[in-house]
């Protein structure tokens, strides 16, 4: 009779242990899966800074050129108003 009662509690336990170790892997793979998206939210993070920062770049020396040509024909104003002078 003691048969009959202890393997239902040993099965029992075997599914308790069973259910804590697939616990503990699926709390692994949570883990895991949250590291590798915030790594990969951090790359691209660097890839949009980046992207901004050459952006940037590009529109100063735009703009220097810009202001350069804006000298150039300031320098070529004058010089003709000087000459007609």
């Amino acid at each position: 009779m003691t048969k009959t009662f202890a393997l239902p509690l040993i099965l029992a336990a075997s599914l308790g242990l069973a259910a804590c170790a697939e616990a503990d892997t699926t709390a692994e793979d949570t883990g895991a899966a949250a590291d590798e998206a915030a790594a990969d939210v951090e790359a691209t993070t660097d890839e949009a800074m980046t992207d901004m920062e050459a952006g940037i770049d590009e529109m100063g020396d735009a703009a220097g050129e810009a202001a350069a040509e804006v000298d150039a024909a300031a320098d070529d104003a004058a010089a003709e108003v000087d000459a007609e002078m």
